[in-house]
């Protein structure tokens, strides 16, 4: 069963991701900021096979917290949430980055889904 760590400040956002992945037999973490998401790998054994970042957080960016993940712990399976993709600097920094990315408001059983289903699948390639 794979292990997906939800970061978002939005209590609702996060704890309707976390339902839905549930729902489809995956384990979820979630943090509601960047301190959170770190402590979670400060402090588990089991890495997550993936990570879905919110790219505003109160004390950072999802890009901050993608280099901290990286540098620290050597994680890189991010995937990016925003409901900013019109701000020139966000978009900018997604193309730049080549990490997959959604917007809000999801479109989750119909984009996300389909897409962490084959993202994990394609694992250990």
């Amino acid at each position: 069963m794979s292990l997906i760590l939800v970061v978002d400040d939005e209590p609702g956002v996060l704890r309707t991701m976390a339902d839905w992945l549930a729902s489809d037999g995956y384990q979820v973490a979630t943090a509601a900021n960047l301190a959170q998401a770190l402590d979670f790998f400060k402090t588990t054994q089991q890495r997550p096979d993936a990570a879905l970042l919110d790219i505003k957080l109160p004390d950072g960016t999802g890009f901050e917290l993608a280099d901290r993940l990286q540098a620290e712990f050597g994680f890189d399976r991010v995937i990016y949430i925003t409901a900013f993709f019109w701000e020139e600097e966000t978009r900018s920094e997604l193309v730049r980055r080549a990490q997959p990315y959604f917007e809000k408001p999801l479109k989750f059983h119909r984009e996300v889904l389909p897409f962490l289903r084959r993202y994990l699948g394609q694992q250990g390639d």
